[in-house]
């Protein structure tokens, strides 16, 4: 099997400017630029997504609420026996029109028939599309984190620090599968830099439920969860 290795770098070092505003202070707002927007996590093109959902639906898969974002279609072995083709197709889930951040879901096939699959669905939350925090206070929480992050030293974000700000649904028990328990959340990153940092600010009280600056050390990830 292929295997992949991956080096996430940081990119700290200047950020996107856009329309400026004034820095509130004592309000829990922070009224700097930051815009809702809906990302598209796909990296493979419109050919592999629509062979991708044929070998989903070719296997009885349901693809409602599925959003696929990588399609591996020619992960060929031929060690120690015939040639075998293999198939992998990773997605989120979508609920209500939202995304389940960290739904991700892997269907692995051979051959073009089904072997497994990696990942558990959720279908239709029981959550409401509506959000109750503004994108001020949303911007402020995410900003708090980053000045308080050890490797940002030397780093320095103002007003004109655009961000990009999406939101959905995130699962608290992910490693407790019998047991779900999902929130609304955001989804923040800076404009120019769309992966790393990135935190995930729950919509209803604005609690920070995870923050990772994109670092990793000796293979092993800085995370910070501040609370």
């Amino acid at each position: 099997m292929k295997k992949f290795y991956c080096l996430v770098l940081v990119v700290l070092v200047a950020f996107a400017a856009c329309k400026k505003g004034q820095l509130s202070s004592g309000d829990g707002e922070d009224n700097g630029c930051i815009s809702r927007v809906k990302r598209d996590y796909s990296d493979s093109n419109k050919v592999e997504l629509a062979t991708a959902i044929k070998l989903l639906q070719k296997n009885n898969i349901p693809t409602n609420g599925l959003v696929i974002y990588r399609v591996i279609l020619n992960d060929s072995i031929t060690t120690n026996g015939p040639l075998r083709v293999y198939q992998h197709v990773m997605a989120y889930e979508e609920s209500n029109g939202l995304p389940i951040f960290n739904s991700g879901i892997g269907y692995h096939f051979k051959n073009e028939v089904f072997e497994t699959s990696i990942g558990q669905r959720h279908g239709t939350l029981n959550l409401s599309t509506n959000a109750g925090a503004t994108l001020p206070q949303i911007r402020k929480v995410f900003i708090d984190a980053f000045n308080k992050d050890g490797y940002t030293i030397g780093n320095t974000v103002d007003d004109s620090s655009c961000l990009n700000a999406e939101f959905g649904y995130f699962n608290l028990n992910q490693d407790a599968p019998d047991h779900p328990n999902f929130i609304k959340v955001w989804k923040v990153t800076f404009a120019k830099y769309n992966e790393y940092p990135v935190a995930y600010i729950q919509d209803s009280d604005r609690k920070l439920i995870y923050y990772f600056n994109g670092l990793l050390t000796l293979n092993k990830a800085t995370k910070q969860n501040i609370k």
